[in-house]
């Protein structure tokens, strides 16, 4: 497999491959190496300007999560005219302003939590964006993760419930089994367009690959937001979680491939080795492979050397890149179909038992959904090992043939 095959290839429209040249050349204008302008922004990208669909291109960038990555570029360019890029503009300053408050929100909820001598750790969102990006406005996100410690995630409700949110499943008089279900909940809040993701592990048991807890605790860093200090992962334990997050979840946008290769950029060489024998302890050697592939393929990153030989060895890794980047814009605005979010993690587990188990326990592991779709009491909670099943014939069967709207935010709930 070359890197870069998919760009010049008959899968990509020119608004696509307008994106993806947008997405590789980003870090060359980051540093001041700016293009010279609209004719050679052309010709690299094999595309006539005066026939993109700039519609469609800010339709795209936005749904994978890159108008701000995509627009930074293009605005930079010399002859380009600028009535091109007036939605995408507004669009990107509209981001930016949302960005800023829910980093404000975030902060004000660390120090709420802080306050009450609670540890978090936060996750993506807009610390992510600084951490890779320098810039809160250059990611798009529509919520905020906090990962706690176990033990401390009964309290940390408390304090989300005190501050005006309201837990989608997790039961308040009944803690230790809303903890003990699964490993995250979803607070909102009528008033703010911002949903909590508070999380006591970093992924189900079924799919519990890449940094382990102990790790990610100890190895925190902090960094400043709006003025506040938090925690968030070191730079060689979210190599790892982004490639695990965005291969349990079939690697459906292009903003997943830019922060990981972002991650892997910031870490020095000499913490590859660790990053590596890391991974293979852990069960995700596999996937730390096709994200560093999907970034050379989709985005021209490079690939270490460190792992260029397993790469080009691991014919699998070459299938799934090939079956992503067919995919990969096929769903704007629709929810991909069930390979995605099935076939691509089931193909990274190595070995038969652990992908009979994967699959077993994600067909019967009840999660938030299935509290959401069914309230049961606590001692009826067996019950969901047979209504899980059923919920996920009744409203996925049609993703095995056809892709599905993207479906809207969570209802708001009842306080718990």
């Amino acid at each position: 497999m070359k890197p870069g095959d998919g760009i010049d290839g008959a899968i990509f429209s020119p608004e696509e491959r307008l994106i993806l040249y947008c997405l590789r050349h980003n870090a060359a204008a980051a540093n001041g190496a700016a293009d010279a302008g609209a004719r050679d922004l052309a010709s690299a990208a094999g595309v006539a300007l005066d026939r993109i669909d700039w519609e469609r291109v800010r339709l795209v960038a936005g749904s994978h999560g890159v108008l701000p990555l995509v627009y930074r570029h293009l605005k930079s360019i010399d002859g380009l005219a600028p009535e091109a890029l007036t939605a995408m503009r507004a669009q990107f300053y509209g981001n930016a302003l949302t960005n800023l408050n829910g980093a404000r929100e975030l902060a004000r909820i660390v120090s709420l939590l802080d306050a009450q001598g609670i540890d978090a750790i936060a996750l993506k969102g807009p610390v992510l964006a600084l951490q890779l990006w320098g810039d809160v406005a250059l990611r798009q996100f529509n919520d905020l993760d906090l990962l706690v410690r176990p033990a401390t995630a009964a309290r940390t409700a408390e304090v989300l419930i005190e501050a005006g949110y309201w837990p989608l499943t997790f039961d308040r008089n009944h803690p230790d089994v809303s903890i003990a279900r699964t490993c995250e909940d979803e607070f909102v809040r009528p008033d703010s367009p911002w949903t909590i993701d508070l999380h006591w592990q970093l992924n189900l048991d079924y799919f519990a690959y890449g940094p382990a807890a102990a790790d990610v605790w100890e190895r925190a860093i902090s960094i400043t937001l709006d003025g506040t200090a938090m925690k968030t992962l070191a730079p060689d334990q979210l190599v790892p979680f982004l490639a695990v997050h965005a291969t349990k979840h079939g690697w459906i946008t292009l903003a997943w491939v830019c922060d990981f290769a972002a991650a892997l950029r910031a870490c020095a060489d000499s913490e590859l080795p660790a990053i590596a024998a890391a991974a293979r302890r852990s069960g995700c050697w596999r996937m730390l492979l096709l994200a560093i592939a999907l970034a050379a393929a989709l985005i021209d990153a490079p690939i270490p050397p460190l792992f260029l030989d397993a790469i080009r060895g691991d014919t699998v890794i070459a299938s799934l890149v090939a079956g992503i980047e067919r995919r990969l814009f096929a769903s704007v605005g629709m929810r991909a179909r069930l390979y995605s979010e099935w076939a691509v993690p089931l193909r990274t587990i190595d070995g038969g038992r652990a992908r009979v188990r994967y699959v077993a326990n994600r067909m019967l592991t009840p999660n938030t959904d299935d509290f959401d779709f069914v309230a049961l009491p606590p001692k009826l909670y067996p019950l969901y090992y047979v209504t899980r099943p059923l919920r996920l014939a009744w409203q996925q069967s049609r993703r095995l043939f056809v892709d599905v709207p993207v479906q809207p935010l969570k209802r708001l709930g009842a306080p718990r």
